[in-house]
């Protein structure tokens, strides 16, 4: 394993603490609305796209736990759900869509609707929650989850930077 793979992972084990500390303490007290923002499925997505397929399912997987910890309700909904987010985004990143922030936006947008679907859907089945009560809360989560978008994708890319200015002095 290579110094640059090291220090990246260590990076973004400090940025998913930073995220973690920012769920548990501050995120947990404030539901604007009767919703909690979450902000985790960006750094899944933020990975996958800025380090592959390999970093995004490796770091989501540590995000879904990380997420599944956080939350009562979900019982390893997260951390697969993360863990296939992350490694198709990264797919995605190296083989279809470029790696930028507009892609990014894309694949944070339908990761947060698939998080939140999922969620909705295991709320239905578990308590027969009527779903217009359900969409009207998962679309206050999913605005309340927008801000994180720039901080997610700056943290993860800066995470990230050991590994890609590695990746670029050894292509031709």
């Amino acid at each position: 394993m290579r110094l640059e793979h090291v220090r990246s992972a260590l990076r973004l084990a400090l940025t998913l603490l930073l995220f973690y500390l920012i769920q548990v303490t501050l995120l947990a007290r404030f539901h604007p609305w009767g919703a909690m923002p979450l902000p985790l499925p960006l750094l899944a997505v933020a990975a996958g796209l800025g380090g592959g397929g390999l970093w995004g399912g490796c770091f989501g997987l540590a995000c879904g736990i990380v997420c599944d910890s956080t939350m009562e309700e979900s019982s390893l909904l997260f951390t697969v759900l993360l863990t296939v987010i992350g490694f198709f985004s990264g797919f995605l990143g190296e083989f279809v869509m470029a790696r930028g922030f507009p892609s990014f936006l894309i694949l944070s947008l339908a990761s947060l609707v698939l998080c939140t679907g999922m969620q909705m859907l295991l709320f239905h089945m578990r308590i027969a929650a009527p779903w217009k009560v359900l969409l009207i809360t998962g679309l206050k989560q999913l605005i309340l989850t927008l801000p994180f978008l720039i901080p997610a994708y700056w943290s993860v890319r800066w995470s990230l930077r050991p590994t890609r200015i590695a990746r670029k002095k050894t292509t031709f």
